[in-house]
């Protein structure tokens, strides 16, 4: 993720023609300045890397020689990083937090709907802002997803990224620790855990969590907030508006999916639930042709697509006359003609 988000980015910058000055996360600073050795070739200073902090971060975006931000992060940085750019009125393209929805309906294949949620939610530890983090079930079908939810979990192998694994770890043991407090401030509310919630046994060391699946209800503070890690909490609903009513109750709209083979549910979520991009059957499936980006708190402006494209583009009016000739319309001009006299 850290190259395929400077890449979005990056390559419209340099296709609008702009040079890129990038600060990756200081989780994962290698990773960009390992990828620095590709643009050699390129003229000096048209891609560079800095690392560093927020402070370093603020700086870049105050600084008056840059002329646009592109940011990825949460809301309450995103905000920091918006207002500081509107002090020089510089446009800020932003990506801040997701807490997406995963609807099934009765309709639904159940076999595609559990292997689609667990991809959703369990896809780079549950790590892409995209992920699937709260899940509303119609009720006449709702066992039998999460008896098949958390039997795929179990079946997930966790481990380190290098072996044959399914699922590796959290980026930092600081974001292990924040996910286990999310699990048990739910379980202080009244979830239930079906399968996880815990480090693994066999895997003490290191920032590993086990893919889990609880049942909750709409109110918990689990459903309100981007969780960013292995965790699919599902709720039961009646129908088909509740499942909506509740995946609008939020304040970020980045995406949201529906199972269901039923086109007129389908399209019923598509326009009415609030959110940038809407999955049906096909949950994080995206396309470097296709805008990408949310409403509400998610952010502002587009990646991806000619809307990506024109972020890093200005427009600019030009009118140009090809002989220099006076025009009728300058002074001085007679009373007659100004004034019908």
């Amino acid at each position: 993720f850290p190259i395929l988000l400077f890449g979005w980015q990056a390559a419209a910058a340099l296709a609008a023609g702009n040079a890129v000055i990038v600060k990756p996360s200081e989780l994962t600073p290698m990773t960009l300045l390992t990828l620095m050795r590709a643009f050699d070739h390129l003229p000096a200073g048209l891609v560079q890397v800095v690392t560093g902090g927020a402070e370093v971060g603020q700086m870049l975006v105050a600084h008056e020689h840059t002329h646009g931000v592109a940011f990825t992060g949460s809301v309450p940085a995103a905000q920091a990083v918006a207002r500081a750019a509107s002090q020089r009125f510089k446009p800020a393209l932003i990506e801040a937090s997701g807490n997406d929805a995963f609807i099934v309906m009765p309709s639904a294949p159940m076999d595609a709907a559990v292997r689609g949620a667990a991809f959703a939610a369990f896809l780079n530890c549950g790590q892409v802002c995209t992920s699937a983090e709260r899940f509303y079930v119609h009720e006449s079908v709702y066992d039998e997803f999460v008896s098949g939810l958390a039997a795929m979990a179990k079946s997930l192998r966790v481990g380190n990224g290098l072996d044959k694994i399914d699922v590796g770890p959290m980026a930092s043991v600081r974001e292990r620790d924040r996910v286990e407090k999310i699990v048990n401030r739910a379980v202080e509310q009244g979830a239930n855990v079906v399968t996880g919630g815990r480090r693994p046994a066999a895997l003490s060391a290191g920032a590993f969590f086990e893919p889990t699946v609880l049942e909750v209800s709409h109110d918990m503070d689990i459903m309100h907030g981007e969780c960013f890690g292995p965790l699919a909490p599902v709720c039961k609903v009646r129908d088909l508006d509740e499942a909506i009513a509740r995946a609008n109750d939020s304040q970020l709209g980045l995406g949201a999916n529906i199972y269901t083979e039923d086109l007129a549910e389908a399209f019923r979520a598509v326009n009415e639930i609030e959110t940038g991009i809407v999955w049906v059957n096909t949950p994080l499936n995206d396309n470097d042709a296709i805008p990408f980006g949310g409403r509400k708190f998610t952010g502002a402006g587009r990646e991806l697509g000619a809307e990506g494209l024109e972020q890093f583009r200005r427009s600019k009016m030009v009118m140009i006359a090809p002989t220099a000739q006076p025009d009728p319309e300058w002074f001085p001009y007679p009373d007659s003609d100004a004034f019908n006299a």
